[in-house]
């Protein structure tokens, strides 16, 4: 089964409410395009530069375009975190580098946590306080230290898309409970991520999602290219669609790199987890999965007329009579989805 995500209607509805304050409506796709096309130019010609968020095309960038899109791959990692259990007994979180507060904003549609909003830009506490008046953070900051972190065993540090600018996470964010960091699903970024995963294991941490396993991971250790990521349908509205025609990019798929760890050991799951798309190769289609330390593969061979290609990111169960044959685990039967 694909996994879907929408923009939620309070969400669109306070998009609107702002747009209007620029003399712009959702149906205004030309205009809202040329906002989205600056921002792009921008961070093509400057890729290191601080988010001009004082330029009115920035802001109407933000919240038509890129606050829909990460609203959904955000929601899609906190669907699997819940999954598991990992907001359970966690209070306050530290939203880093929050910038139009999308992860706050995402995760509190369904946890009721104490938000602490890390951002040194002063124009998006202005348009979440003026337009998202019903998300309530506890505070928000231009800095912060570790010494200011109340109780670091119930506290989850949050990192989205703001991992990319720094080199190492901030040495607070060691102490904390919990990590949730979701970032670009480009090879240089998602490589960076499993470098990470290495060091909190190490650390004391331990692997909730998207990881089934604490070894080490073999798209890192086992090639030189492989990143992992998932990938989710976005299930666009109207008036983005429309935008989106005027735009060289088209996002009927979205993907992303995560991470979910925490101190406290989670439950184990016996399950694979797809980390590849279906490879059509002479007299048998493949997909990659992740299950420990060794790079495998699914692979189900047409003599058995078996088609059946399987959402990147998802959870599986591995048959016990998968014949190995090499790097191989070849199945006659379909694989369950869990």
């Amino acid at each position: 089964m694909q996994r879907h995500f929408s923009v939620p209607a309070n969400f669109e509805s306070s998009i609107a409410a702002a747009l209007a304050d620029f003399k712009l409506t959702l149906t205004d796709s030309k205009d809202l395009a040329k906002c989205v096309l600056a921002l792009s130019d921008f961070f093509i010609s400057q890729p290191d530069g601080q988010t001009p968020w004082h330029e009115s095309w920035a802001q109407v960038a933000y919240l038509c375009y890129y606050l829909p899109l990460n609203a959904a791959r955000l929601r899609a990692v906190i669907g699997e975190g819940e999954k598991r259990g990992f907001f359970s007994g966690l209070e306050d979180v530290l939203d880093f580098g929050a910038g139009l507060a999308t992860a706050s904003l995402s995760l509190s549609e369904t946890q009721k946590l104490r938000y602490t909003l890390i951002e040194r830009a002063s124009e998006p506490q202005r348009l979440i306080e003026k337009y998202f008046s019903y998300f309530e953070a506890q505070e928000w900051t231009r800095t912060f230290s570790g010494g200011r972190i109340q109780n670091p065993r119930r506290t989850l540090a949050l990192f989205s898309y703001s991992l990319t600018e720094l080199s190492d996470l901030p040495e607070w964010a060691y102490d904390c409970e919990a990590l949730m960091i979701a970032e670009p699903s480009t090879q240089q970024d998602g490589r960076k991520l499993l470098e990470l995963r290495k060091k909190l294991l190490e650390k004391g941490f331990h692997a909730w999602a998207p990881c089934t396993h604490e070894g080490p991971c073999p798209l890192l250790n086992q090639s030189k290219t492989d990143w992992c990521h998932d990938r989710i349908h976005f299930d666009a509205p109207a008036w983005f669609q429309k935008m989106e025609e005027q735009l060289p990019m088209k996002n009927r798929t979205l993907t992303m790199s995560y991470l979910l760890m925490r101190k406290t050991k989670p439950q184990p799951i016996p399950a694979a987890r797809v980390v590849g798309d279906t490879l059509k190769e002479k007299g048998k289609d493949r997909q990659m999965i992740c299950r420990g330390p060794d790079r495998e593969f699914l692979a189900w061979m047409h003599k058995h007329k078996i088609q059946q290609e399987i959402p990147r990111g998802a959870l599986i169960e591995v048959p016990e009579s998968a014949q190995k044959v090499s790097n191989e685990l070849r199945v006659a039967q379909e694989i369950k989805v869990l």
